[in-house]
């Protein structure tokens, strides 16, 4: 009997320490999106604006995808359905996220895509895959910042 209940406590940390490590990784890939929009808010000249607008439109439908298949429920679940500790918790996620902006910005001043960022958003899309529309997307946006990555800023 006590095996059984050893196992189901550990299952139940277990899957619960899994989600916050997701959350903690998604915040991660929420700061990256935040800071690649921020670049190309104020984009080079040699980059084509379409492509620019599309790879903005792709992140920015799956930031919303990570927040709200992610974070939020994930926020939720680990204070026990109490939105309000969730609500707070979300303030204290979304203050840590300036701070790795911040952090990328001092990495990467120039005003161009890396193949880094690419390669970065990639490997969030393998942690958290939309799918649908979302996925075609965000399939788009990552092939366009290789096209741009290799564009000299």
């Amino acid at each position: 009997m006590k095996k059984i209940l050893i196992i189901g406590l550990l299952l139940v940390v277990s899957k619960s320490s899994l989600a916050a490590g997701l959350i903690n990784e998604m915040q991660s890939c929420q700061a990256l999106i935040e800071f690649i929009d921020n670049k190309l808010a104020v984009a080079p000249s040699n980059y084509d604006q379409e492509d620019v607008q599309k790879v903005r439109k792709g992140l920015g439908t799956y930031d919303q995808y990570i927040q709200r298949q992610i974070v939020s429920p994930g926020l939720l679940e680990f204070n026990g359905g109490d939105k309000d500790k969730a609500n707070q918790m979300q303030t204290q996620v979304d203050t840590y996220k300036n701070t790795l902006v911040k952090q990328l910005e001092t990495r990467y001043p120039q005003n161009r895509l890396f193949m880094d960022h690419a390669i970065a958003v990639n490997n969030c899309a393998k942690q958290a895959v939309p799918s649908g529309g979302e996925l075609d997307e965000l399939k788009e946006a990552l092939n366009l910042m290789v096209k741009l990555a290799k564009i000299s800023g």
